[in-house]
């Protein structure tokens, strides 16, 4: 549907509407034996042969046209090493992402596991490491800011193996957001129309708005921990006008209308569209042994 933001892309959602077909798209099941990971290499192309032009074209829609984010459930990682769970992600992305011409972004920490970091107090940011019995904070919905100079367009999270406790996807519709601040806070809204520091890059390379117009499309860049950051950085606090508009969006994210709380199961690719849909994750608790220790794939694309 088109919401007040008007135009094209990604649709504005709120959980209780969002249909579960809207979503989540399985995948059939590869066809052979055993796979043999003590191969060096690419992944087999019979582990992504599942992932067929009609699959690719589906996610392609409710990424780039529907809800901004879609599952493809039941990858097959029955045998595979982490890092080939890694190569496997990758090549997936490569194929969703190619109607979008995406080219990969590899990241430099693309295996997002709490199994060997060390236990001690972590920043709050994302991807910054946590406990190995896990983290009890939440992480509330962000976009990812990535490596480069721009935030990349495609963000991938293969779920490898799940917590034992928690640990669910959190997401919401950057359309959804803008619309409900159009009616309920305007004055906000014009504020997060203008740009913001997203952490020190290259002469502040990283400003934009929270809000922007990529043409017809609505975009949302919105990472709290990294706009604070940038500010923090300038030297100077944030004016009234700015505080209270940050304050309605953190108001909005902490509005369970607003967000899609979403379980994943290993084998399960979140696909989501940076650029429309904010992520982010509950409190989680690992378990001793490693099966039910939190590990999750991620590779970006721009």
């Amino acid at each position: 549907m088109t919401g007040l933001h008007g135009g094209d892309g990604p649709s504005a959602w709120d959980a209780e509407t969002l249909r579960r077909e809207e979503w989540l798209l399985p995948v059939a099941p590869a066809r052979g034996g055993p796979v043999d990971d003590a191969l060096v290499g690419p992944v087999d192309d019979a582990l992504v042969g599942p992932v067929d032009d009609a699959l690719v074209g589906a996610a392609d829609a409710r990424l780039w046209r529907g809800a901004g984010f879609v599952v493809l459930r039941g990858l097959e990682l029955a045998d595979l090493t982490d890092a080939r769970c890694v190569e496997l992600c990758a090549r997936v992305v490569g194929r969703v992402g190619a109607p979008a011409g995406l080219r990969l972004q590899r990241s430099g920490n693309e295996l997002l596991t709490a199994a060997t970091a060390p236990a001690v107090p972590r920043a709050s940011g994302p991807g910054a490491p946590v406990p190995p019995d896990g983290d009890d904070r939440v992480l509330p919905p962000h976009m990812d800011r990535g490596e480069g100079p721009r935030p990349p367009r495609l963000l991938a999270l293969l779920c490898i193996r799940s917590a034992a406790e928690g640990g669910e996807s959190l997401l919401a519709s950057g359309p959804a957001l803008h619309d409900r601040l159009a009616v309920e806070r305007p004055e906000a809204l014009r504020e997060l129309y203008r740009e913001f520091r997203f952490g020190r890059g290259r002469d502040f390379d990283r400003v934009r708005p929270v809000f922007q117009r990529d043409g017809r499309a609505l975009r949302v860049h919105y990472n709290r921990y990294w706009i604070d950051r940038g500010q923090e950085e300038t030297g100077v606090p944030f004016g009234p006008e700015r505080r209270d508009a940050l304050r309605a969006m953190e108001a909005l994210l902490e509005d369970p209308a607003m967000v899609k709380v979403l379980p994943l199961r290993p084998g399960d690719l979140l696909l989501v569209n940076n650029g429309a849909v904010l992520h982010g994750r509950t409190p989680f608790r690992n378990g001793a042994a490693p099966p039910t220790r939190r590990c999750y794939a991620r590779v970006w694309a721009d």
